[in-house]
């Protein structure tokens, strides 16, 4: 492949102005109506039928060439389209179809067959991106990339994709138009684009690609392209599955940044990050060298945290918190912790201030915006309209509302709120205003000849006007959930994510002024100054400003912990009283045993002496004689005369 050059933005504050609104989702997103201005038409509108038959007979012979490579695509539940690029088998498309290289990808071709492929290469600035289909089919049709460089206004177009996601019995659906805006890094068109034409292939009349389709805005003439010479100057690095994005030359970028260095180093040694059961919650700012750190108070649930600069993970107790400005007082166990510079000077407006974070460089950066001034409080609502000429009567319950859903009724009268008399209908205005959504106010009306009380769970104003404004502040980075009813704050234009409120603001002389409070909207940032936190500083150590549910959590673990103790002592006793018991059944056995083998042995010994006392006391019997034997006859034998010698035995010689 022939090297191309880089891309280079060569008018950043023009891509600035044009940069995509939204390029995340798969769809074509909503982008603001720019300023019309008359434009040079480079190529004559047609004149007559003939001229009219000619350009239709170019469509129609285009698109009769270019249709089969259009393909529809899905990721997971994502869908858009694309257009084949190369025989074998790379597919453009736009960045956000994309999302990030490597993930898998269904290919819905002209023919309705499907095949499988991979996602590559992503410009996230430029919304650019590219994929491979992967069966190794040898061959895939495919058209010609073309070049945007030389686009003029007026030029004929067509625009291809598959609007509103792919669909079996449609093909890719066309549109003519013309090229109205041509650039380094957009070309507008007046092709009608919706969700789902993303990544399809905008050409000229002759068959080449010169855009891809990426986003539109309100009109219908309002279509935004990304050139084909983005995708040309980064072609290797698309097809190699890098992901990147060009700093840009911003408020925030590293190279404004750098200059506050020297601003931010001081209190960034003041900077924590703290952390909720493991999750970022809110930045802290040390005020306190033993360890007292002070941070937003709504974020903080759960086992808390804080992050040292040096990494270290100190678990923190809650000692504290001031609800108007929304601080929280912590302390960790640690001595000697850096000084924190606090400033004695109120900043001025238009004067610079950085947000210093656990790194080096600030986190954002901008300026004060408005003088010093408080911020009401976003009131909750009940669902009502009241009578205005007859103390405060209930005229009208809307449907869903806080008030329909705790059963109030048409012609019931509010009494009290909050055990507050309230008596007309302004009375009842101006109580419930100092509570915000999601809070229960007590109510007390009178139905009739009854009186009743509810409580009622206060809902948000929701208004289209109200829906619009909400939407509008959400996008960027977000806003707080509390935001609202501070007393006094420093309002700055720095982009400070939610997450991020609870450390020090600082300006150019590194000094202190103030510590973010609450994210309030997409244009600012609000911070308690200086003054009013050392004023609060003392209440909030001393600890008696913990909260009543702090100090209840507090007496319950006190609780746990003393009947755990007393427990463990009883079952201590218990185990303790036991083995002194089986030891006593033991000894008591052994013993009776012991009493039993004696008892035994006695008893044996007592019969053995009876016996033998019995033996010796008996009376002696006289011996019976023997009766004599009765010798047996003797046979009649010859008498031996006693006289002759008895003859010697022969001795033999």
């Amino acid at each position: 492949m022939n090297a191309r050059r880089p891309f280079h933005w060569p008018n950043s504050r023009r891509l600035w102005s044009i940069l995509m609104a939204a390029v995340l989702l798969p769809s074509l997103a909503p982008a603001a109506e720019p300023k019309r201005e008359p434009l040079s038409s480079a190529v004559a509108a047609p004149k007559n039928l003939a001229e009219l038959k000619t350009i239709e007979a170019q469509v129609q012979k285009m698109v009769a060439k270019v249709q089969p490579c259009v393909v529809g695509v899905q990721i997971g539940s994502s869908r858009g389209s694309g257009v084949i690029v190369s025989e074998d088998g790379l597919v453009m498309t736009a960045g956000h179809v994309v999302g990030e290289p490597g993930r898998e990808v269904i290919f819905f071709l002209a023919d309705g067959k499907t095949t499988k492929g991979v996602t590559l290469g992503l410009f996230q600035n430029a919304d650019a991106g590219l994929m491979k289909i992967s069966d190794d089919k040898s061959k895939w049709p495919f058209v010609e990339k073309g070049r945007s460089a030389d686009l003029q206004c007026g030029t004929w177009c067509v625009a291809i994709g598959h609007p509103l996601g792919y669909q079996p019995d449609r093909p890719a659906v066309i549109r003519v138009g013309r090229v109205l805006r041509a650039g380094d890094t957009v070309i507008q068109t007046d092709c009608p684009l919706v969700g789902g034409d993303s990544g399809g292939p905008l050409f000229d009349l002759e068959g080449k690609v010169i855009g891809i389709n990426n986003r539109i805005g309100g009109s219908t003439s309002m279509n935004f392209h990304v050139p084909v010479d983005v995708y040309n100057d980064n072609w290797d690095r698309l097809a190699n599955s890098e992901s990147w994005q060009v700093d840009m030359p911003g408020r925030d970028s590293d190279e404004v940044k750098i200059a506050f260095r020297d601003a931010v180093t001081d209190a960034g040694k003041c900077a924590v990050r703290v952390k909720c059961d493991g999750k970022d919650a809110a930045l802290g700012t040390i005020v306190g060298p033993d360890g007292w750190i002070l941070t937003k108070a709504s974020e903080l649930k759960g086992k808390i945290v804080c992050q040292m600069r040096d990494q270290r993970e100190l678990e923190a107790a809650y000692v504290g918190v001031h609800e108007p400005f929304d601080l929280a007082m912590l302390k960790v166990d640690a001595f000697d912790l850096p000084v924190i510079p606090w400033s004695d000077q109120p900043p001025k407006v238009g004067q610079w201030v950085a947000v210093p974070g656990l790194e080096d460089d600030p986190l954002a950066v901008g300026v004060v915006s408005v003088p010093r001034r408080g911020i009401r409080p976003i009131g909750g609502i009940l669902g009502v309209v009241l009578k205005t000429d007859n103390g405060a009567r209930i005229e009208q319950v809307m449907p869903d509302s806080p008030a329909a859903k705790a059963g109030i009724k048409v012609n019931d009268v509010i009494t009290h709120v909050n055990d507050k008399p309230t008596a007309d209908h302004a009375a009842v205005i101006a109580e419930v205003k100092q509570h915000r959504p999601g809070e229960t106010v007590k109510l007390k009306l009178k139905r009739g000849d009854k009186e009743l009380e509810f409580s009622v769970k206060l809902a948000a104003l929701d208004s289209p006007e109200a829906r619009k404004r909400n939407m509008q502040n959400s996008m960027g980075v977000g806003m707080s959930k509390r935001r609202d009813g501070f007393p006094m704050v420093l309002q700055h234009d720095t982009v400070v994510r939610p997450v991020d409120c609870g450390g020090p603001l600082v300006d150019l002389s590194g000094k202190v002024v103030g510590v973010n409070i609450a994210r309030g909207g997409r244009t600012e940032t609000y911070a308690a100054p200086t003054d009013v936190l050392l004023s609060l500083m003392y209440d909030l150590i001393s600890g008696r400003l913990t909260p009543p549910e702090v100090k209840k959590e507090r007496e319950r673990l006190a609780e746990e912990a003393r009947k755990k103790a007393e427990a463990e002592q009883k079952a201590k006793e218990e185990a303790e009283q036991k083995v002194k018991q089986e030891e006593e059944r033991k000894a008591a056995e052994e013993a009776k045993a012991a009493e039993e083998a004696k008892a035994a042995e006695e008893a044996k010994a007592a019969e053995e002496a009876k016996k033998a006392e019995a033996e010796k006391n008996a009376p002696q019997e006289p011996e019976e004689k023997k009766p004599e034997q009765e010798k047996p006859e003797k046979q009649d034998q010859p008498e031996k005369d006693e006289s002759e010698p008895t003859p010697e035995p022969e001795k033999s010689e």
